[in-house]
Order: structure tokens, then C-alpha cells, then sequence
């Protein structure tokens, strides 16, 4: 009897620790099925990150850094209206009354695309003060011609015909800004015709690339004495800053502008050149 007690015990035991070691290796079965299924999910990831697709619409919710700012104005004097375009007075009388002129164009660009914010005034019109305008431009290299119209003026008093009345554009293309004259065969003493449309004068284009406005480069006037920054002049001729002013004239159309340009992918290289950059320390002299 006692032989039976002890062989039910051992049993017993045996079954216990038996049960034990199949928990034992259930949990770690367990751990190891969540380990492989993480493997898994993260291989699965990684392909999905290096298929074209996915890296593209992952760059399109990314944030798209603002790589440049350009803060362009232009000046038409009379002898522009006098000769350029030929106004008579009854013509400077109605853009007087009715046209509205730009003051300034900010140009933000980013690396998917240009914002635009173009400040109008209108002349007679003091109590309608500025106007901002924002309109977004998604450059097509496809297109040759692609461009977006920032401003235009009618020339004339908008006459019962269907002919279109005459008038100034400010477009904007990728790489450059053009102020443009619609003149439909009137007469234009100055600026460059378009071959392909009857009556278009290009009376101005500036380019928007820093090496084609290396020509342009000038001295700003807002760092001179009495503007507030001491005077200090801009380093514009060795290249290293990230502030830039281009200006021009065309005296015998009456046209000039300006353009200042902050280049934000070069500010951070600009300010460690100014960092490391060590001025020369005067030599003690001996007594």
C-alpha cells in the first residue's frame, strides 16, 4: 500500500512539473511569435519606405522647407508713359481715376512651389488704401510658356468693341519676372517684341537666379549711415552672405527696380564663415 502511495505521489510530481514546463514553453513560444511578427512588420516597413511610391507621398506630408525670399518693386516715370506706351491725356487721366499700381511683389520660394504677395495702391483712392493679394504658382517645366499674371493695367477707357483695350502685365515665370506690354499693334518706341504674338512688348525681365543677377548686384541702400544697422556694409562682393540687392535702370524707357534677396539655404553656411571668420588683432608695440 505504501509502494502505491508513493508511486501516485511521484506521479503527481511528474505531472506538475510537467505542467510547469508546458506554461514555460508556452510563454516563450508566445514571445518569440511576437518577436518574429515584429521582425516582420518592421522588414514590411522598411520595403514599403524604399518603394518610389511611398517616398513620395511620405515627401509630400513632409513639410516643404522656404528656400529663398525676394522682395521686388519697379518704377515707371513719365517718360515711360510719355514714349514707352505713348499715353495720350485723356488715357493718363483714366489709370489715374481707375488703375491701381503695384508697390511692392514678395516672392516666397519654396522648394514645390512660389507664393506670391503682390501690395497694390490705388492712387486716387485713399481710403481704400493697400491692397495684398497672396496667389500660389506651381511652375510646369513642361511648359515653356508657363507663367502666372500678377498685375495688369488697362492703358485706355474700355472702348464698345470686342477688341481688348490695351494694357501692362507683370508676369511671373519660374526663373524670372517680365513686365510686359499687350499694345495690339499700337506703337511702342521701346522694349523687345515677341515674335509669336502680334503687339507684345517685353519692357522688362528679371531673372531670379542669383548667377544671372550677379550683373545687377549693387550696394543696398537701407545699409547705409542713418538707417539704423550702423552703417555696416553688406559683404556683397566676396559672396558669403545670404542677403543680396540687385537694382537696374533703363533710362530711355523710364524704367527701373529692385530686388533684394534673402537666401535661406546658405544662411546657416553664412553665419559659420562669420564664426570662424577672425579679424586681425593689432601688434603690441614695444615702450
Amino acid at each position: 500500500m505504501d509502494i502505491l502511495w508513493t508511486a501516485m505521489g511521484i506521479a503527481v510530481i511528474v505531472v506538475f512539473v510537467f505542467f510547469v514546463l508546458a506554461q514555460h514553453w508556452q510563454r516563450l513560444l508566445g514571445q518569440q511569435n511576437w518577436t518574429i511578427r515584429r521582425l516582420f512588420e518592421r522588414v514590411q516597413n522598411l520595403e514599403e519606405i524604399a518603394d518610389p511610391a511611398w517616398r513620395r507621398k511620405l515627401t509630400d506630408a513632409s513639410p516643404v522647407p522656404l528656400e529663398e525670399v525676394f522682395h521686388f518693386s519697379f518704377n515707371l516715370d513719365d517718360r515711360f508713359w510719355r514714349g514707352a506706351v505713348e499715353l495720350t491725356e485723356d488715357d493718363r487721366r483714366y489709370i489715374r481715376d481707375y488703375g491701381s499700381f503695384v508697390g511692392a511683389v514678395k516672392l516666397e520660394r519654396w522648394r514645390s512651389h512660389m507664393v506670391a504677395t503682390v501690395s497694390e495702391v490705388l492712387p486716387d483712392r485713399k481710403a481704400t488704401g493697400w491692397q495684398m493679394r497672396t496667389l500660389d504658382f506651381y511652375p510646369d517645366a513642361s511648359k515653356a510658356g508657363d507663367a502666372l499674371s500678377l498685375w495688369e493695367l488697362n492703358l485706355s477707357r474700355p472702348s464698345l468693341s470686342a477688341e481688348r483695350p490695351p494694357s501692362l502685365e507683370l508676369l511671373l515665370r519660374a526663373n524670372t519676372i517680365e513686365l510686359r506690354g499687350h499694345l495690339y499693334g499700337g506703337a511702342a518706341s521701346g522694349g523687345k517684341s515677341s515674335p509669336n504674338d502680334e503687339g507684345e512688348v517685353v519692357f522688362l525681365r528679371v531673372p531670379l537666379d542669383t548667377a544671372a543677377l550677379s550683373e545687377f548686384r549693387s550696394h543696398d541702400p537701407a545699409d547705409s549711415p542713418g538707417n539704423g544697422n550702423g552703417g555696416s556694409p553688406q559683404p556683397y562682393a566676396n559672396g558669403n552672405s545670404w542677403q543680396a540687392f540687385y537694382s537696374s535702370a533703363n533710362e530711355e524707357l523710364g524704367i527701373e527696380w529692385q530686388l533684394r534677396l534673402r537666401d535661406l539655404t546658405r544662411k546657416s553656411e553664412w553665419e559659420r564663415w562669420k564664426i570662424l571668420e577672425s579679424q586681425s588683432l593689432p601688434l603690441a608695440t614695444r615702450e
